[in-house]
Protein backbone atom coordinates (compact mmCIF):
# COMPACT_ATOMS: atom_id res chain seq x y z
CA UNK A 1 0.00 0.00 0.00
CA UNK A 2 1.18 3.47 -0.82
CA UNK A 3 2.14 5.83 2.00
CA UNK A 4 0.33 8.68 0.23
CA UNK A 5 -3.02 7.02 0.86
CA UNK A 6 -2.80 7.80 4.55
CA UNK A 7 -1.55 11.36 5.07
CA UNK A 8 0.00 11.93 8.46
CA UNK A 9 1.63 8.51 8.50
CA UNK A 10 -1.30 6.59 9.96
CA UNK A 11 -0.39 3.33 11.64
CA UNK A 12 -3.04 0.61 11.42
CA UNK A 13 -5.06 -0.51 13.21
CA UNK A 14 -6.39 2.77 14.59
CA UNK A 15 -8.02 2.41 18.02
CA UNK A 16 -10.61 4.78 19.48
CA UNK A 17 -11.80 3.04 22.68
CA UNK A 18 -14.99 4.08 24.46
CA UNK A 19 -15.93 6.67 21.83
CA UNK A 20 -19.20 7.14 19.94
CA UNK A 21 -18.85 7.80 16.21
CA UNK A 22 -21.55 8.65 13.72
CA UNK A 23 -21.78 9.27 10.01
CA UNK A 24 -21.55 13.04 9.83
CA UNK A 25 -21.50 13.65 6.11
CA UNK A 26 -21.75 11.59 2.97
CA UNK A 27 -21.65 13.29 -0.41
CA UNK A 28 -22.09 10.68 -3.15
CA UNK A 29 -21.39 13.14 -5.97
CA UNK A 30 -17.93 13.80 -4.49
CA UNK A 31 -17.40 10.30 -3.03
CA UNK A 32 -16.62 11.68 0.45
CA UNK A 33 -17.60 10.24 3.82
CA UNK A 34 -16.93 11.90 7.19
CA UNK A 35 -17.25 10.03 10.49
CA UNK A 36 -16.97 12.04 13.68
CA UNK A 37 -17.12 11.47 17.40
CA UNK A 38 -20.08 12.74 19.31
CA UNK A 39 -19.27 15.77 21.45
CA UNK A 40 -17.74 15.09 24.86
CA UNK A 41 -16.38 18.16 26.72
CA UNK A 42 -13.25 16.50 28.11
CA UNK A 43 -12.31 14.33 25.13
CA UNK A 44 -10.59 15.01 21.82
CA UNK A 45 -12.87 15.63 18.88
CA UNK A 46 -11.98 13.06 16.17
CA UNK A 47 -12.95 12.93 12.51
CA UNK A 48 -12.18 10.44 9.77
CA UNK A 49 -12.51 11.49 6.12
CA UNK A 50 -12.72 8.82 3.43
CA UNK A 51 -12.21 10.03 -0.15
CA UNK A 52 -12.90 8.13 -3.33
CA UNK A 53 -15.63 6.12 -1.59
CA UNK A 54 -17.13 3.28 -3.63
CA UNK A 55 -18.91 1.21 -0.99
CA UNK A 56 -20.17 1.80 2.55
CA UNK A 57 -21.42 -0.86 4.93
CA UNK A 58 -21.76 0.90 8.30
CA UNK A 59 -24.43 1.69 10.87
CA UNK A 60 -25.26 5.38 11.25
CA UNK A 61 -24.09 5.37 14.88
CA UNK A 62 -21.14 3.33 16.16
CA UNK A 63 -21.07 3.16 19.95
CA UNK A 64 -18.60 1.46 22.32
CA UNK A 65 -15.42 2.47 20.51
CA UNK A 66 -14.08 1.97 17.02
CA UNK A 67 -11.18 0.08 15.45
CA UNK A 68 -10.13 0.90 11.88
CA UNK A 69 -7.93 -1.52 9.98
CA UNK A 70 -7.12 -2.24 6.34
CA UNK A 71 -7.23 -5.34 4.20
CA UNK A 72 -6.41 -6.08 0.58
CA UNK A 73 -9.27 -5.08 -1.70
CA UNK A 74 -12.11 -7.54 -2.24
CA UNK A 75 -13.25 -5.63 -5.34
CA UNK A 76 -12.12 -5.94 -8.91
CA UNK A 77 -10.54 -2.48 -8.45
CA UNK A 78 -6.92 -3.09 -7.40
CA UNK A 79 -6.35 0.60 -6.56
CA UNK A 80 -8.93 0.76 -3.77
CA UNK A 81 -8.54 -0.11 -0.12
CA UNK A 82 -11.03 -1.86 2.12
CA UNK A 83 -11.08 -0.12 5.49
CA UNK A 84 -12.52 -2.46 8.14
CA UNK A 85 -14.42 -0.68 10.93
CA UNK A 86 -15.55 -2.64 13.96
CA UNK A 87 -16.02 -3.00 17.68
CA UNK A 88 -17.58 -5.65 19.93
CA UNK A 89 -21.06 -4.92 18.54
CA UNK A 90 -20.65 -4.48 14.78
CA UNK A 91 -18.35 -5.05 11.84
CA UNK A 92 -18.49 -3.03 8.63
CA UNK A 93 -16.32 -1.60 5.92
CA UNK A 94 -15.68 1.33 3.60
CA UNK A 95 -14.09 0.81 0.17
CA UNK A 96 -12.22 4.01 -0.66
CA UNK A 97 -9.00 5.43 -2.03
CA UNK A 98 -7.84 7.54 0.94
CA UNK A 99 -8.31 8.00 4.67
CA UNK A 100 -7.55 11.25 6.47
CA UNK A 101 -7.59 11.56 10.29
CA UNK A 102 -7.85 14.81 12.27
CA UNK A 103 -8.41 15.56 15.93
CA UNK A 104 -8.51 18.60 18.19
CA UNK A 105 -9.69 19.77 21.59
CA UNK A 106 -13.08 21.45 21.51
CA UNK A 107 -14.69 23.18 24.46
CA UNK A 108 -18.14 23.23 22.88
CA UNK A 109 -20.14 21.55 20.15
CA UNK A 110 -19.54 22.74 16.59
CA UNK A 111 -21.38 21.73 13.45
CA UNK A 112 -18.29 22.51 11.38
CA UNK A 113 -16.13 19.60 10.31
CA UNK A 114 -12.40 19.63 10.97
CA UNK A 115 -12.15 19.14 7.22
CA UNK A 116 -14.26 22.24 6.48
CA UNK A 117 -12.70 23.91 3.47
CA UNK A 118 -11.10 20.67 2.31
CA UNK A 119 -14.34 18.91 1.38
CA UNK A 120 -15.29 19.26 -2.25
CA UNK A 121 -18.88 19.73 -1.17
CA UNK A 122 -18.16 22.96 0.71
CA UNK A 123 -19.58 26.02 -1.00
CA UNK A 124 -17.52 29.18 -1.33
CA UNK A 125 -19.08 32.64 -1.14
Amino acid sequence: MSYSRYPGSLSFPLHFPNRRFRIWSYVPSHSELVLRTEFEPDALHIELLFKGVRKINLPVTMTHGLVVDITPTIDADPDGVVFLLSNDRFSGHVCADYLFHEQEERSRYSSFSLFHGHLQSDFER
